[in-house]
Order: structure tokens, then sequence, then C-alpha cells
């Protein structure tokens, strides 16, 4: 038995998801999804996949998540599960790819946010279909990509390529040791853009809506700031990224998604080139590494 841990917002659900369904694959056993956490430790909006997406999935049982790994519900359990980890219970601490986890043998409990589509891209075409949206993405979202193509006389029609705009500042400039994308990396990014699509229309995605007008210099015409999609509805935001035929992305899990969910293979990704860390990381329990977060074939630009 296998037993994946899930945990944080709908970009991470996304990505240990992809996870358990690759190591299934792989090593032909069942994996289950542990999502207890959302009881002790919540997140954003909870526990959304199975709200969003045609997936499916075994639930793993109270018994067998208490049995193979150690739960952080307290402080005395959080100093257990770090320094006198269970021999079932693995945690990855490095936060790049590590293809050894699909050899372990016997039952395991596995935590980690597994952001590298090595991890899943055998899978990649089965795993968009699960990812399929089910929820309605509502009138406004669809009003915006029909309006893309739009007919302005018989035999003539005006192409307007959407390009999806992450920029994710307000938990992000909370935290000392995690970069914000500048807004050189955007003008950088729409420069990029504009030298490969004519007449772009870039929808804008952020938390901090304001700075985006102020500082990303897009005029009337260039730009629609996606403010509507909020609480519960966020995931909606997701929908229209992925309908986008270019992307910007922000250092974020859920942007990187609304870019990967997009199957056109010849479309334009833009990713920071420095992914999270202002500095590499000090000796320590974690050692974060992002290098291979960013896809081949993504273009990185200087954050």
């Amino acid at each position: 038995m296998k037993i994946v841990k899930v945990s944080g917002g709908l970009g991470n659900q996304m990505f240990q998801y992809a996870f358990a369904r690759a190591l299934e694959s792989r090593s032909g056993e069942a994996v289950y999804l542990d999502i207890s956490t959302y009881g002790y430790m919540p997140a954003h909006n909870g526990f959304e996949l199975d709200k969003v997406f045609a997936v499916k999935y075994r639930e793993a049982l109270e018994a067998d998540v208490e049995r193979l790994g150690t739960r952080p519900r307290s402080a005395a359990e959080s100093i257990r599960r770090k320094y006198f980890t269970k021999r079932s219970h693995y945690i990855d601490r490095y936060f790049r790819y590590d293809p050894k986890v699909f050899g372990f043998q016997g039952d395991r409990y596995l935590e980690g946010y597994w952001q590298s589509e090595k991890y899943f891209a055998p899978l990649a075409d089965s795993l968009r279909q699960e990812f399929e949206f089910v929820a309605d993405p509502g009138p406004e979202n669809r009003r915006i990509c029909d309006a893309a193509d739009k007919t302005q006389g018989p035999g003539i029609s005006e192409h307007r390529p959407l390009v999806s705009v992450h920029v994710r500042r307000g938990d992000s400039l909370g935290l000392a040791s995690t970069r914000v994308c500048t807004g050189a990396y955007y003008a950088n990014a729409f420069e990029l853009v504009r030298g490969r699509l004519a007449r772009p229309l870039f929808l804008v995605f952020s938390d901090d809506v304001p700075w985006c007008r102020e500082n990303l210099g897009l005029n009337d015409d260039e730009g629609i700031y996606v403010d509507w999609n909020r609480g519960a509805e966020s995931w909606r935001d997701l929908w229209l990224m992925s309908r986008c035929e270019s992307h910007i992305i922000a250092n974020s899990s859920f942007s990187w998604w609304g870019a990967w969910l997009d199957s056109n293979p010849h479309k334009l990704v833009i990713a920071p080139e420095q992914w999270s860390l202002r500095e590499p990381s000090r000796p320590g329990y974690y050692q974060y590494d992002f290098r291979d977060i960013v896809p081949e074939g993504w273009v990185r630009a200087s954050i």
C-alpha cells in the first residue's frame, strides 16, 4: 500500500494527485490519498480536486494513515514527524525530481509537493483528461473566450490571441525568503510575447490588481484585469488561464498548471528564471532546490 499526502491549495493538490497517479502506474499498486490534512491544516478553499475536475481517487483510511505516517497536529508530533520519522514515512526534503521514490518497496506514506513534470510526463495525455473541468466556469469567463474570435464581416475575422498573466504578490510579499516577480520581469515577458503574437490580449490574474494597473503598463485595448473570480470560485481563473494560447506565469503552482493544461504543443510559456528563494538554501531540514519545476521548452526570463 502507498499513501500520498495531499495538502495546500489547488495547484499543490494537482501536483500531488499527478504524482499519485504516476506512482500507481509505475508500481502497479493501489495508491491512496490522505486528505485528512484539511481537518487540522486548513488551506485556501480546502480540498477542491473533486469539486473542480473529473478525478477519481481512493481515500486512505484513518487507521492506515496512523500506521504509516505521523501527522503534525501538535508541536510534539511535528518534532516526531521530522526527527523521529517512521521508516514507512518518506518526506521529500529537496523539492527536486527524485526517481528513487518509484522503487520503494512495501507500505509507504509519501509526503511532498512533487513539483516536476518529470514525475508524470508519461501520463500527460490521460492527466489532462482527468483534469477536465466539470464545474461551470461562469458566463463572464466564457464571454472572454468567445470574444477572442470575433467576426467583423463575411469571411473576415480578427483573432486576438489570449495570453494569461499571473501576478502573485499578497502572500509572497510577507515572506522575506521568497522572490516576487518584478515589473521588469513582466515587461521582458510582454516584449517576448509581442515579438511572436500579433495583437495579443493579456488577461491579468492577480491578488493585487491595483499594483498591476499601475505597474504593468497595459492600455485598455491590451489588457483585461480578471478580478471577479474570488473565494470559492477562484478555480475559475485556472479554467480561463488554460484556455489561453500563451502564458506568463508567476512562481506559483496555480499558474504553472494554468499553462500546463493548455495542450497546444506550440504554446509559449514564460516562467521566472529563479523560481522561489532569494538566496541559496541554507543548511537545514529542508534543502530547497527548484531546478526541475520549469519544464523543458518553457522560456525562462529574469525575475
